[in-house]
């Protein structure tokens, strides 16, 4: 079996549509709180294991061997202690030589990794009590490198925000590459909220708003004075940390009770952490069962920090008898990358079914057929899925650039000007959509139930979805490829649009172009339907009409197959 870490995009799929339904259909909904620690991004920045390194050869280094009295000497000797020395490892320590090349380097590190507060603790004489984090550590330089850039975990946080998806979030890391996805895919400085300090409370909040709760290296280096007493990462500062920053621990408290909880990267083991999310449980009580896991950890294996926070906020309702179901609910088996990526494309499929669950279809149009047409869209989900690699970044750009060039010529009928930015499906979740009379009538309903055609198509093997070419003018929002050629297809919101997609020599009048209207057709122009792929003597793209065609149609299986001959596949 996969494990969190070789997980597969489809493995994790087919656990959000099965074994974890109810809790992917609570992040559709945007109910759960998205609670983030270091472990998102190991691939950009230090982790626990490095951070203690270089506080360790940080004080190996500036040691004065003709000062007896060396305070970093003593500081190190100190570290040793906390990290349980033995006498003999003691004896091969070798403060002349990189801590690196001793020969227990590595079992030091391992043990201090659950104590690293107590060693941050450590006092060097004559210095700052933060001085091991912000010098030894260089925190700001390190977590506010302005060269460092978002992961594949970032990026997809950012763009379930603009889905309207994790509108709060709390996180315990110093810095801010989630903050840097959310302005690098988005077109708008609002989007995001941060709080660090209880002044930042005063602000405007955001689509989403992301709690900094043990400091902001971004802001600190920005402004030192203000920012840097609210780093936490000694003992001191976190077993304090409640009373310096009520307005912080107030308001996460209301998330805990409010929302279910899904923690990525986190461990929990931090005091401070415990504690809210006692204190919290004290006074709204998640029951279990309820309706979906009040509390997911992306991770294999639940760890005994983990198993004693579900111990704390379930008390009297965790029970020797549901602890294994309890435990078994909780722990999603897929870290961050997989898990988020999967939830990016759940959620993009969800908002489709949806559309197509409201959308306005003829009485003899049964139940069974919108079941159908969400099969389709999951088939379309899930080829996306199968081609995702190794290099999930590159992916994620690649998708942001081909969706957002489909969604801009779908509404506008032109091509984004910055390609770089996300433009979501829509920007609400799905539970919003009924009522909103501007989204149904965007043609956005007929769009979903064009994917689900054309990914029954793809299921029935009478067609082949091919990725554009993002670098190619008039390349279309993607390919179809079957037994009689290939075509570049565009989807347009309305004739209008249609009109300004040719007006912007975007679609053409061969007959390889494919466009495939929401609402009726109603400028004419020169059509060849039945032509096929690479057929000469036809100058005439081909153009299909979905509210036509579901007029023109009893069932779903009639609509594939009206829609299969009108655009000559």
């Amino acid at each position: 079996m996969s494990t969190a870490a070789s997980i597969t995009i489809p493995e994790t799929l087919r656990l959000l549509d099965g074994r974890f339904a109810a809790f992917a259909q609570g992040v559709t909904e945007d109910r759960y709180a998205l609670w983030l620690g270091s472990a998102i991004s190991f691939d950009r920045l230090p982790g626990l294991k490095q951070i203690i390194e270089k506080v360790l050869e940080h004080l190996r280094s500036h040691i004065n061997p003709l000062d007896a009295d060396c305070k970093y000497k003593s500081a190190l000797e100190n570290a040793l202690t906390v990290a349980s020395i033995t006498a003999v490892e003691r004896t091969r320590c070798d403060f002349g030589a990189s801590f690196s090349t001793w020969p227990d380097a590595d079992a030091l590190l391992s043990r201090l990794v659950n104590q690293y507060s107590r060693l941050l603790q450590i006092e060097v004489a004559g210095e700052e009590d933060d001085y091991l984090l912000w010098e030894a550590v260089n925190v700001v330089a390190v977590f506010a490198d302005p060269t460092k850039q978002p992961d594949a975990e970032h990026l997809c946080v950012a763009l379930l925000v603009l889905e309207g998806v994790f509108s709060e979030i709390a996180s315990a890391n110093w810095d801010g590459l989630i903050e840097k996805a959310v302005q690098d895919v988005a077109d708008n400085h609002t989007t995001l909220a941060v709080f660090v300090r209880p002044q930042d409370f005063q602000q405007l909040h955001g689509k989403a708003n992301l709690y900094k709760f043990h400091g902001c290296a971004v802001k600190a280096k920005s402004n030192e004075a203000l920012y840097r007493p609210y780093f936490t990462a000694s003992q001191t500062q976190i077993n304090g940390w409640a009373q310096k920053n009520a307005a912080m621990a107030d308001r996460l408290q209301q998330m805990i009770v409010s929302r279910p909880t899904l923690m990525i990267g986190l461990s929990a083991q931090d005091p401070n952490i415990q504690n809210i999310f006692s204190k919290a449980e004290a006074s709204v009580h998640w029951p279990w069962p309820g309706d979906r896991p009040s509390y997911v950890f992306s991770t294999s294996d639940l760890g005994v920090d983990q198993k004693s926070l579900l111990q704390i906020v379930y008390r009297e309702s965790m029970t020797a008898l549901n602890r294994p179901d309890i435990a078994g609910s909780a722990a999603f088996p897929a870290y961050a990358k997989p898990l988020l990526l999967g939830l990016t494309l759940y959620v993009l499929a969800a908002k489709l079914k949806m559309l197509i669950e409201l959308a306005h279809l003829p009485p003899t149009f049964s139940a069974a057929d919108k079941i159908l047409l969400w099969e389709g869209i999951n088939t379309c989900r899930d080829q996306i899925a199968e081609g995702i690699g190794a290099d999930k970044f590159s992916f994620l750009k690649s998708f942001i650039t081909l969706s957002g060039k489909a969604i801009s010529m779908f509404h506008s009928g032109q091509v984004p000007g910055l390609p770089s930015l996300y433009l979501p499906l829509t920007s609400s979740a799905p539970q919003h959509f009924q009522g909103d009379a501007t989204l149904l009538s965007s043609g956005l309903t007929e769009a979903a139930i064009a994917v689900g055609v054309i990914g029954l198509l793809v299921q029935d093997g009478k067609l082949e979805i091919q990725k554009s070419d993002p670098g190619t003018f008039g390349s279309g929002a993607v390919c179809f490829k079957s037994t009689v050629g290939s075509a570049k297809v565009f989807f347009a919101a309305n004739s209008n649009v249609a009109l300004r997609l040719e007006a912007n020599g975007l679609v053409t009048s061969s007959s390889d172009t494919i466009v495939i209207h929401s609402f009726e057709i109603v400028s004419p122009s020169p059509r060849s339907p039945k032509a096929g792929f690479g057929r000469t003597g036809y100058g005439a793209r081909r153009e299909a009409s979905i509210s036509t065609l579901i007029s023109q149609s009893k069932s779903v299986s009639e609509l594939v197959q009206l829609f299969r001959m009108e655009v000559g596949i």
